[in-house]
This record gives C-alpha cells, structure tokens and sequence, in this order.
C-alpha cells in the first residue's frame, strides 16, 4: 500500500486538472472511431482506457517541465493549454472533413488559404468558451508543487509512457481495430511532431521490375494496363477537376438530394459514359496527381518530379497542355510541381487579379468557378488551331461550406432550406449549372465538337455534412466515391467496368485508352473500358496505407518492420520507367 501512497502523492495536487484536460482528447479519440466506421463497446471502452492513461501521463510530463522551470503565471499557463487544445480541435476537424490525421501534411497545407471563416461567430463563440475552460480550470485545479516531487512525477509519467508504448493493450484487438485503435492513441501534438521528423520513404525508379516486387505486380495486376478498341484521335481534350465532389451530391446517387439541385450533373452521368470510382487520396495536390499518374504513392512522385505522367505522354503527342485554377497558383508550390508533371502553363488567382475583367470576380479563395470557365472557353478560342489538354480546377465548393460571395452573379434558386444559405450541398448545385453553361458556350463557340473529349470527376471527396447532415441520413458508403463522366459529341458505345474496385487509379489510363495514345507501364490503374482486369486499390494516407482487393484489405504501416508489408510498400514506391 505504501508504495501505491508514494505514487499517488506525485499527483495529489493535479490530477483533477490532469483528468479534466485529458476530456478532450477523449471525445476527439471517441469521434475518430466514428469517422473511421468501428466505434463499438468493443472499440470505445478499450480506447477510452489507453487514451486516456496515454493523455493523463502526457499531461504530466507537460505540468512536470512547467514545475521544474518554475512558471506559474496561470494566464500565460492558460495560453499554452488554449494553444495546446487548438492542437486537439485541429485534429478532431481533420478527422472531420477526411478521415483521416494529416500530421506533416496538415503543417505543409496551411500556407495560402483563405482563413476568413475562422471570424465567423461561431467559431468565435467557441474559441472564447475554449480560453475561458482553460483558465477556470487552471486557476481553480493549478497548485504549487516543490521541483523533488515535480522530478519524481516527470520520472514516473514517463516510465508510464514508454510502459504504455511498449505493451500496449489496444494491440489485442482484432484487425483492423487494433490498428485504427492505436492510431489514434497519440496527443495530437506527438502525432504531428513525429511525423515532422520521420524519415520519409524513396522512390525506386527502374525500367523493369524482377523479383518479388514482380511477382507482387502480377498478384496486385498492376502495371498491365492494356489498350481496348475505344480509342480516338482527339484534339481537345478537357478534364474538368471539380473541388471536393462526392456521389452524395447528386441526386442520381443520393435520393435525399433535390432533383433540381443537381439535374445538370445528373443528366450527363445518365446520359454519357460514366463511373462511380474510389478515392485514392486526399487534398488537392495528392488527388489530383494520383489522376495525372495513376500512382498512388503521390508524394513520391512529385519529390521525384513524377516519372510517369498522362500530361507529360500527351505533350509528346503534341498536345499544349493548360493547368487553370480559380485558387492561388502558388500554393503549396503547385505551379512548380504541375509544371513538372508536364503542363506548359499553369495559370491562377494571381494571374487573373492582374486582369480588369476578371479582379471583381475575385474574392474568398480566389477566381469564381463561372468566371474560370469563361476564361477557358476563350483560352481554347485562342488554340483551336492545335491540340490542346487543359485540366480546369474549380474552387467554389471547396470546405468548409463553399463559397459565401458569388459576386452578383445569378443562379437558379434551389426550394430548399439547406441551399438558401452557404453550404456544400448549394455550392455544388451552381457548379452543375456553371458546368452547363460552360458547356452550352462551348458549343456556341464550335469548341464542342466530334474532335472535342470532356471529362468531369473531383480531385477528393467531401466527408464533413455539417450543417446538412439530414441530407445524408441514412449513410451509404458509396457515398464517399467519386463520379467520373466523359463527355462527348459522337456518342460512345463500349461498356464500362461495372468492378466495385475502380478507383481514381483508372482515370490516367482510361483517356489515354480514348486518345489512342499508349498507357505506360508503369500505371497502376486499367482502362475503365477494360471489362476484364482485375483491380487493386492503393489508398495510401499520411502515415498507412489502405491496399484492397476483391479477396483481401489489409492496413500497412508506411514504417513498418513486417517484412510482406515491406514488399508491398516496395511495389508501391516503384516507378517504372523505360529507358531512353
């Protein structure tokens, strides 16, 4: 008993102000288990246990180092457990909108956004509420502890921790509990540093593959994308990357959907070539590259300077290929890096605030969609005469509730009260009409015609539903996939795959397949025109990777030590390219 006493006399001071700042982590822990579809009494009880031993002793060496340098003003004490719980609601709103914990690429994505809404009353009243938990609790729970017993405290917090990491319990949960348990387990602040100092993974370029990397290849059918009869000598060639839109937009999918809000899209998914695709990645940079490559290892290949990329295979067949955003083309370096995946221009919100004609339509994140679209209907006037590839990227659906200005411009009104007010749900029922406009100016202009092939698809999806959530009740997972529409002037006749595993992955090969033009090797991804294949998902996140099959999914820790889960990591990080 004397020994439980001696312990317990460390924490006589603070463990109520320790038990209480460890609430939060807990409901953000309890909310990823939501997100992640397994939060059950078998997932909660035991997460709620470790999380909150993890965060209890965290807290404690946290309170231990404040001890042992002897600060005590109790309002720059509350500052940093303000700063240190924003920590926390960061992560919850990640879990939110993705599904997922950014780590090093939630730091990287903060630069060159449009953070307005964070003015925004609510999110002020929070805030305030936030400031104010924190200095109550400390001012009412912070007591005076002697720098011996801090010592000790910080010495037994940390034996705890590294006792808790090295058995943790939540590892007895079956697969993929156990792992998506433990993923969750770390303070948000540990996640994030630790994944800022990771090594990261490299590349293996190569012009063939042997070994077990090939025989994985075979296993996974990946880099054996075939050419079908489908194909056409088209000229111009647009793919229209829509920010954020999921099948739960669109009536067709989503019967809780208005007809009339999403009737433009609608139309052409039931009326064109169309599929219903896995994501493969998140965040504009990453999905859009894994369209571009049909890789799924996107920050290897843009570190790399993507060695494979349908962009750069139309550039050598003589394609001027346009990248046009309504967003900053600068941001996270993107007209660096598209410029290396093969476009010739990349042209953005910093190019359109210079033009009289197009600065009043610039407000919120950048360029409206409308506007952008006119820029590209007279941008193709001006190259009619060559073959052009142009990826146009919309902006005024992106999170969290679309755009709230759209500069005076007039749409048809939705009878709904979730499309009278800023929502995603409103900001994709004008995409569709804007898409339908820019369409019809197309066609006026001789832009749409026999030699003209038009793609629409998103570059991620959407997960958050707030504040439409009833517009999503009940939830149906493939509600999360992705719409991929062709549209053409001459009809096309071939089927398409009906294979529940098409995936952004098949983006790249399948226009290549339309265009004639022949799909490297090195793509993970088929023809959505090839009936036959067999397909593989590669959904790799911050720090895991996702790899599903029509037998099997298994979950893959980037680092680890499991030697097959070595091997596929492996085939994941190869690259093929032939030799010049």
């Amino acid at each position: 008993m004397k020994p439980l006493k001696n312990l317990f006399s460390l924490f006589k001071n603070d463990y109520q102000l320790l038990a209480i700042f460890s609430v939060p982590a807990l409901i953000v822990g309890t909310f990823g288990l939501s997100q992640l579809d397994i939060l059950s009494w078998g997932t909660f009880l035991p997460l709620t246990f470790v999380k909150f031993a993890c965060e209890f002793l965290f807290l404690g060496i946290l309170l231990s180092l404040v001890n042992l340098i002897g600060l005590k003003n109790k309002y720059v004490l509350a500052l940093f457990a303000f700063l240190y719980f924003i920590a926390i609601t960061a992560d919850g709103v990640l879990l939110w909108y993705f599904k997922e914990r950014f780590g090093k690429k939630y730091v990287d994505t903060l630069q060159g956004g449009d953070y307005d809404f964070m003015t925004n009353w609510r999110l002020l009243c929070y805030f305030t509420a936030l400031a104010l938990f924190c200095f109550f609790t400390i001012k009412k729970y912070l007591k005076s502890t002697p720098r011996k017993t801090a010592l000790h405290r910080l010495i037994v917090c940390l034996a705890g921790t590294f006792l808790l990491y090295a058995f943790n319990p939540l590892w007895l949960l079956p697969a993929p509990l156990d792992f998506y348990s433990v993923y969750l387990m770390p303070p948000s602040i540990v996640y994030t540093a630790r994944a800022m100092v990771a090594g990261g993974q490299k590349a293996t370029i190569t012009a063939d593959l042997t070994g077990k990397t090939a025989r994985l290849a075979q296993q996974y059918n990946v880099f054996t994308a075939q050419q079908t009869p489908v194909g056409k000598d088209y000229k111009r060639v647009i793919l229209i990357a829509s920010e954020s839109l999921s099948n739960k937009y669109m009536h067709h999918f989503n019967k809780h959907i208005p007809p009339a809000a999403s009737a433009p899209l609608d139309y052409l998914y039931e009326n064109y070539p169309s599929a219903s695709l896995r994501h493969v990645s998140l965040s504009t940079l990453y999905g859009l590259s894994v369209i571009f490559t049909s890789h799924p290892f996107v920050k290897l290949a843009y570190e790399n300077q993507y060695p494979i990329s349908m962009v750069k295979e139309l550039k050598k067949h003589g394609f001027h290929t346009s990248f046009l955003r309504g967003a900053n083309e600068t941001y996270m370096d993107e007209h660096i890096l598209f410029k290396q995946a093969g476009f010739d221009e990349v042209i953005g919100a910093t190019y359109f605030a210079a033009q009289e004609s197009y600065k009043p339509f610039i407000n919120w994140w950048g360029l409206l969609d409308r506007k952008l679209f006119d820029y590209a209907v007279d941008y193709l006037q001006s190259h009619k005469n060559q073959p052009v590839f142009m990826t146009i990227l919309t902006l005024d659906s992106h999170v969290p509730l679309g755009r709230p200005d759209y500069a005076g411009e007039v749409y048809e009104e939705i009878d709904n009260r979730f499309y009278q007010m800023p929502t995603m749900p409103r900001a994709f029922a004008r995409f569709g009409q804007d898409v339908a406009r820019f369409l019809e100016r197309l066609d006026k202009a001789g832009l749409f015609d026999e030699d003209t092939l038009i793609a629409i698809t998103p570059d991620h999806p959407s997960y958050s539903n707030t504040p439409t959530n009833a517009l999503f009740d009940p939830f149906e997972p493939q509600f999360d996939n992705l719409p991929f529409i062709m549209v053409t002037k001459t009809p096309i006749t071939a089927p398409i795959t009906d294979n529940a595993l098409a995936s952004q992955l098949d983006i790249a090969p399948t226009l290549l397949d339309l265009l004639n033009v022949d799909i490297p090797r090195g793509m993970f991804g088929h023809s959505l025109f090839d009936l036959d294949a067999p397909r593989s998902v590669f959904d790799i996140k911050e720090d895991y990777a996702v790899v599903t099959t029509e037998n099997s999914k298994q979950i893959i820790p980037l680092n680890s030590r499991n030697a097959q889960d070595k091997e596929i990591l492996g085939l994941m990080q190869t690259f093929i390219v032939p030799e010049k």
